[in-house]
């Protein structure tokens, strides 16, 4: 965690996966037990590199640049050079109803934060085709921002979204709270004066917070 002391608090934006519902890393460690590789392998083949390159299929379908659709038949270089074999269905299996559930906790936090007085946000690298699930599952009336990446060209860890989301919260970047469970989306964050809290389990992610902003 990264704390600028002595701030008073403003915002507290969320990511989705990972925060709001439980981690893709979930669904993303059977398939890499099923082709008997490291999570952090097959993740790296999935997702792409930590950094945010232009040329990773799932980084481009979070900038909007290309569909979902043609993810999977593009990913065959990146699982070559790690020596990985794949079976043609890693994207559908990733994303496959009912591989994660919603975190509740972290739903009734936001509701609290609203009525608190702070203003709330939910940044996320996502894809067109994933929006209405995420609000299916998410009501987006408990964001005063959403910022969502195929939506505004740009992906975390790249600077550009989250100057997007603080202009959007019409706040000062140190007046932000920041909660996502990859370490690399944090770095940048925390360059432009955010709070960070990275979310490993949600109870204490959430007593975390309840620390950072009883800061005053």
């Amino acid at each position: 965690m990264h704390e600028v002391p002595h701030s008073s608090f403003e915002a507290v934006v969320f990511d989705f996966g990972g925060v709001l519902i439980t981690s893709i890393s979930n669904q993303i460690g059977a398939i890499a037990s099923s082709h008997g590789v490291e999570t952090a392998t097959m993740l790296e083949v999935i997702m792409g590199p930590r950094d945010s390159g232009p040329g990773h299929p799932w980084h481009r379908a979070e900038r909007g640049e290309i569909a979902v659709s043609a993810i999977q038949e593009l990913l065959d270089p990146w699982a070559g050079e790690r020596g990985v074999m794949l079976r043609g269905d890693e994207i559908e299996r990733v994303l496959a109803p009912g591989g994660y559930s919603v975190v509740g906790a972290m739903i009734d936090r936001i509701g609290r934060l609203r009525s608190d007085g702070y203003r709330t946000g939910l940044l996320t690298n996502t894809f067109a085709e994933f929006q209405p699930t995420m609000q299916r599952d998410i009501d987006f009336g408990l964001f005063d921002v959403v910022v969502e990446s195929f939506a505004v060209g740009s992906r975390k860890p790249e600077r550009t979204i989250y100057e997007m989301a603080q202009a959007q919260l019409g706040v000062d970047h140190g007046a932000i709270v920041y909660l996502d469970d990859f370490e690399q989306n944090l770095a940048e964050p925390i360059a432009l004066g955010w709070t960070t809290i990275q979310v490993g389990d949600p109870t204490d992610a959430l007593t975390q917070l309840d620390r950072v902003l009883s800061v005053r």
